[in-house]
C-alpha cells in the first residue's frame, strides 16, 4: 500500500526543509527551560509539527490534488514559549553565635570581653578590669582548700509583691536537715550548750573538689557559678597604703533606690528631708584573692579581716585575682563589682566597676 503523503514528503524541497529546521533552531535558542524532559519533549513536539507542516506545505507545491478554493495553508505558528518556574532560592543559614548565658549555661568556661579595659579612679586607688570568666568549676590551679568563703544556699525566686523592694524572695536551707536527708553528720554545737546547733546551709557543703555545685535544686535555675575576675590596681599616692579588699562585693539584680530620710544640717539645725540611697538587690562576698599580706589594718583586727589586706607601696600597681560564687538567678544578668572603699551615704550611692 502506498503513501502518497510519505512520497511527497521525501520530494520536499530540502532548501525549504532546512528553513524550517533554522527556524526551529532560533526557536529553541529563545527558549530556557529548567527541566530537560520538558526541553525534549516540546523540542520534538515542535520539530514533528514542523516537519509535518512543511510536507503539507511542500505537498501543496508539488501539485498534490485539492479541493477548489481550499487557498493556501495557513502559517504554523510558533510554539508558545515557556517560562521557566520561579524559584527562591533558599536564605543563606546564618549561625548565630551563642551568648554569654547561653555558654554559660551549656557548663562552658566563658571569658567576658565587654568591659575589659574598663578604668576607675577612686579614693587614692585606680581600678582597671583586665579579665573575667564564668564557669562552674573552679579555674585551672585552684582548690576548695583555696576558698575562703561561700555564700548560704538559697532558692530565689521572682517576686512581683510591692511589699519586697528588692524583686525576688529567697529561701534558705538547714544545714541539718539537709545533712539529716543526705546521710550527712550533724554539726554540733559548742559544748556549753549540750545541744544540736541549727545553721544555714553553705554552697562549700555541697561542691566537689572541682567546684560543681551538687546541691538542692528546687527551682529550675538555682545553682552556682564562679565568678574569677582579675583586676589591676594601682596606687595613686606617693605613701604606702594598707587597704582591706575584701569589701568589693560582686553585685547584680534590679537597681534599687531605697526610700529613706536624713537629716541634713540648716543654719546649725538639723532638718529631716527625703534622702533615698541606691544599691544592687544582689551581692555576695568575696570567696577567693590571689594576694594578701595578713598584716593587720587596725588593732584587734580579726584574723579572718587581715587574711584580705593587701599592702601597697607608693605609686605600686598590682594584679589581683578575685573570685565569687554567685547564684544562677542572677549570674545571667548585669554584674557588677562594688569598689573597694565604696560606701553609701544619704546622699550618695556606691560607686560601681560594670563587668558584663
Amino acid at each position: 500500500m502506498k503513501f502518497p503523503f510519505l512520497d511527497a514528503l521525501n520530494n520536499a524541497d530540502e532548501s525549504f526543509i532546512e528553513e524550517v529546521f533554522e527556524y526551529e533552531e532560533s526557536l529553541k535558542r529563545r527558549r530556557r527551560y529548567t527541566v530537560k524532559n520538558i526541553i525534549g519533549i516540546t523540542a520534538a513536539a515542535a520539530c514533528a509539527a514542523l516537519i509535518f507542516g512543511a510536507g503539507i506545505f511542500a505537498f501543496g507545491r508539488r501539485g498534490l490534488e485539492s479541493k477548489p478554493d481550499a487557498g493556501v495553508p495557513a502559517p504554523i505558528a510558533p510554539a508558545p514559549e515557556i517560562t521557566a518556574p520561579e524559584t527562591t532560592a533558599p536564605a543563606d543559614v546564618v549561625e548565630v553565635e551563642p551568648s554569654y548565658n547561653d555558654r554559660i549555661a551549656n557548663g562552658e568556661t566563658v571569658t567576658v570581653e565587654t568591659y575589659i579595659g574598663k578604668r576607675i579612679e577612686y579614693q587614692d586607688l585606680a581600678f582597671t578590669l583586665k579579665d573575667i570568666t564564668i564557669s562552674p568549676t573552679f579555674p585551672e590551679g585552684i582548690t576548695k582548700d583555696d576558698i575562703s568563703f561561700t555564700p548560704i544556699v538559697t532558692a530565689y525566686t521572682d517576686d512581683d509583691s510591692e511589699d519586697n523592694i528588692l524583686g525576688f524572695v529567697g529561701k534558705s536551707y538547714d544545714y541539718g536537715e539537709y545533712a539529716a536527708e543526705h546521710g550527712l553528720p550533724p554539726i554540733e554545737s559548742e559544748e556549753d550548750y549540750g545541744w544540736y546547733t541549727v545553721r544555714k546551709l553553705a554552697v562549700s557543703d555541697v561542691i566537689d573538689d572541682s567546684g560543681l555545685y551538687q546541691g538542692p535544686m528546687d527551682v529550675p535555675d538555682e545553682a552556682y557559678k564562679w565568678v574569677f575576675l582579675e583586676l589591676e590596681i594601682e596606687n595613686l599616692t606617693d605613701g604606702e597604703l594598707l587597704e582591706y579588699m575584701a569589701d568589693m562585693e560582686l553585685c547584680g539584680g534590679e537597681y534599687v533606690v531605697h526610700p529613706t530620710a536624713a537629716a541634713a544640717m540648716v543654719d546649725g539645725e538639723p532638718v529631716w528631708g527625703e534622702a533615698p540611697y541606691s544599691f544592687y538587690a544582689y551581692s555576695t562576698e568575696v570567696s577567693y584573692m590571689s594576694e594578701h599580706t595578713g598584716e593587720e589594718l587596725y588593732d584587734g583586727q580579726a584574723e579572718g579581716k587581715k587574711f584580705h589586706n593587701l599592702v601597697f607601696a607608693p605609686r605600686e600597681t598590682k594584679t589581683l585575682v578575685l573570685g565569687y560564687c554567685v547564684s544562677d538567678h542572677f549570674v545571667y544578668g548585669d554584674l557588677f563589682l562594688n569598689l573597694h572603699n565604696s560606701e553609701f551615704t544619704y546622699m550618695d550611692d556606691f560607686v560601681y566597676l560594670p563587668l558584663k
